[in-house]
């Protein structure tokens, strides 16, 4: 390890490569702290009658002389002030250090610092690194201003365009943070020897495979870069020589168009066949699972080559929230942005909507970080999350030009399900949707699994869901861009359940945090008609006639469809009608016919309000009925009898005072069933349970030991340690408001 330029690091990863060397040197554990007003500590040992404080200096940049006088201004006036004194103080530094400036500093430090060899400048580090390949290893950002490394990248007999590979990986490991992914796929591919990395565009499967190739770099393999066909692989293969093959959407960027050539398929397969029988080779390939499923209908030899052990699928689900908040940070850290607007993504407001965020894409952020930073189109987290927000950049180019017809149909059909469905009943719904026969929807299934959506099995029955909820989004963007979607939903609707779907997305709140909003009013025939259609269709649909009968109101109320109205009066005149509705749907008829400006429908109130009521208090007879009745007495307290409610509650307080009694005594021997329904009906109280009983918080404690995190969003961190909430996310983000 000849060359390591500590340049590349950022503060943090210097700090982490400081407190590697020193636990190593020292043999001791060293606690880590937050970059910035620190007391002068940024790592610690402390025993009784002996503490170690180490101030880590990433400062190559300002240079030996500021590195000095900073010490002497700032960091001794706090070693001053400490209480109690440190028996020793390192300093860790990456700048260069002469005699003369170590004897000064030594002399200004005396007691705290106790010898020249406590101080660590750039030339003893690097001595270190070199004599500890290990420490080198495991501080990945190091790897790529490691000449040996570089020279694996750049052999003399790697086509021309490895060199470029070499400038990529360089950029790539600057960013990238390890994950359960790549644990994975190293695996894979040790075992096998070859590795097909799929997912949908923007998850970091490209950075996989680099990743993966620094590795055997760092083991002696050279690197090649495929780009043309597998007739690359062979023009340089040397036998017996270490050699990894990288070949990035080896089946074509968008398409399989013009990509696998004449008998490329065969030559492909034949090549995959005898990497695995030579263990001084490996193949990283990367595609799209879309594509990659395009293939194996295509070519008959694919969909035979048994490819699915090979293959690795990249989980952004993966990344925690320490793992996310790194990424940011160092596509931050790296940015050309200037130092405040990076600043400004220190603190917890800023950050948390970022790293909690369900469209979380490592590469729509790394794109907006690497594009000169615009005032004028907002704070600087405020973009990234605006970002984020956008779905149609990351899947408007896939679904408009990279789909057929049949595959698109297939995403508006789950999109009118609500973005989940029984796989039966989308296959079904595809038939009279699209005209086309089943082996078109299974085809475009293949297609689309693993990239769009994804099939699973709960107990005997097949699922499709959305992979991401951003592709639900995008899909609502398209409908309301473009209303002939709507229409042809409502002239082929299969079930009622489509119909409240497009109706849940047109009667939406107005501050509703939605990407979209469709308006049905242009279309209220056609919404009569559809729904008209499938209102008697039970087995096409999850909800109960009851929860029918609510969502027809709503339609009703919104916009003129008498027939569908009349189906909804007819139907809740019937006695018992109620009584089959799930909570959600009671509630929902005992405030429609009781708000409803319709004559006909409020005169229904009286009659659903009894049914309903009775049905919801007299449902549960468990021994948590009551809590359950006393939280529904509550929810509708406007239209339950003053005598009945205050009885319930009374029973129902009476009874969470003898849990808690319990749960005092032995917490081992309560019912969780109670305690769930307990702590639900006492939150319904808002903070008046607090002042009601005190010590509940700690039966709430002890049931939710992750308090903090079921609070993720709420104002109440506001006045939470940010550090207790988010852990080293914040120590990760925190470093950011030191920047120079």
């Amino acid at each position: 390890m000849d060359l390591l330029d500590l340049a590349k690091l950022s503060d943090l990863d210097f700090e982490g490569l400081c407190k590697d060397m020193l636990e190593r040197l020292l043999g001791v554990r060293l606690e880590i702290f937050s970059s910035g007003p620190d007391g002068g500590i940024d790592l610690r040992y402390y025993a009784p009658n002996q503490t170690i404080i180490i101030q880590c200096k990433h400062w190559m940049k300002s240079g030996r002389a500021r590195l000095i006088a900073h010490l002497f201004d700032s960091e001794l006036p706090k070693l001053d002030r400490m209480h109690p004194k440190p028996m020793r103080y390192i300093l860790a530094t990456s700048v260069e250090m002469t005699p003369a400036a170590k004897e000064k500093i030594l002399d200004g430090f005396r007691p705290y610092i106790q010898s020249t060899g406590d101080i660590y400048g750039l030339a003893e580090i690097t001595s270190f690194l070199q004599n500890n390949p290990e420490v080198v290893r495991k501080n990945m950002r190091l790897w790529l201003n490691d000449a040996t490394i570089l020279e694996a990248m750049i052999s003399k007999n790697v086509i021309q365009r490895s060199l470029h590979l070499a400038d990529d990986i360089k950029e790539t490991l600057r960013t990238y943070v390890p994950s359960a992914n790549l644990h994975k796929a190293m695996n894979l591919v040790e075992k096998n020897h070859v590795l097909l990395v799929s997912g949908p565009p923007g998850v970091g499967k490209t950075t996989l495979g680099q990743v993966i190739c620094a590795q055997y770099a760092d083991r002696g393999f050279d690197v090649v870069e495929v780009s043309e066909n597998v007739e690359d692989v062979y023009r340089v293969w040397h036998d017996g020589e270490p050699q990894i093959f990288i070949y990035d959407d080896f089946l074509g960027q968008t398409s399989l168009d013009d990509k696998l050539h004449k008998n490329e398929d065969s030559r492909l397969l034949s090549l995959i066949r005898r990497i695995r029988r030579d263990s001084t080779k490996r193949f990283v390939c990367t595609t799209r699972e879309y594509v990659l499923q395009q293939a194996k209908q295509r070519y008959e030899r694919m969909d035979r080559g048994d490819l699915d052990p090979l293959t690795f699928t990249v989980d952004i689900d993966v990344l925690g929230r320490e793992e996310r908040a790194q990424i940011l940070y160092n596509h931050v850290y790296w940015s050309e942005w200037p130092a405040s607007a990076k600043r400004h993504f220190s603190h917890p407001d800023v950050y948390r909507p970022i790293v909690r965020h369900r469209n979380f894409n490592p590469r729509a952020i790394a794109d907006l970080l690497s594009t000169p930073f615009e005032p004028e189109l907002g704070e600087p987290g405020t973009q990234v999350v605006a970002a984020l927000d956008d779905p149609m950049g990351l899947w408007r180019h896939v679904f408009d030009h990279q789909l057929k017809e049949s595959d698109r149909d297939t995403l508006r059909l789950l999109f009118t399900f609500g973005g989940k469905v029984d796989l039966s009943v989308l296959g079904k719904a595809y038939l009279g949707f699209t005209n086309r026969g089943l082996s078109h929807f299974k085809a475009s299934l293949k297609i689309i699994n693993g990239t769009l959506v994804r099939v699973f099995d709960e107990g005997l029955r097949s699922y499709v869901e959305f992979i991401n909820p951003s592709v639900n989004d995008f899909m609502l963007m398209k409908f309301s861009e473009e209303s002939d979607l709507i229409v042809r939903v409502l002239e082929n609707p299969f079930s009622f359940d489509q119909i409240a779907l497009l109706y849940s997305y047109h009667d939406a709140p107005i501050d509703a945090e939605m990407p979209a909003r469709l308006n049905l009013i242009p279309f209220q025939g056609e919404v009569e008609k559809a729904a008209m259609a499938t209102l008697e269709r039970d087995a096409t649909t999850k909800r109960s006639r009851a929860g029918r009968a609510a969502v027809c109101l709503g339609i009703a109320g919104s916009m003129y469809v008498p027939s569908v109205e009349n189906w909804a009066v007819l139907r809740m005149k019937q006695p018992g009608f109620v009584y089959g509705g799930s909570t959600d749907d009671i509630t929902a008829l005992i405030r429609i016919t009781h708000g409803s400006t319709n004559r006909r429908i409020r005169q229904l109130h009286d009659s659903v309000r009894l049914e309903g009521l009775t049905s919801l208090f007299n449902r549960d007879r468990g021994d948590y009925g009551l809590f359950i009745a006393a939280s529904h007495a509550l929810d509708l307290a406007e239209f339950v009898d003053d005598g009945i409610r205050e009885a319930l509650c009374q029973q129902a307080d009476e009874m969470f005072e003898g849990l808690l009694e319990q749960y005092s005594r032995d917490p081992d021997d309560v019912d969780s069933n109670m305690v769930d329904s307990g702590l639900d009906y006492i939150l319904r109280y808002g903070e008046l349970w607090q002042h009601k009983w005190p010590s509940a918080a700690t039966l709430l404690e002890g049931w939710f030991p992750d308090e903090a995190q079921s609070f993720e969003g709420s104002e109440e961190e506001s006045d939470v340690d940010p550090e207790y909430v988010d852990g080293d996310a914040y120590l990760t983000m925190n470093s950011l408001r030191f920047l120079e």
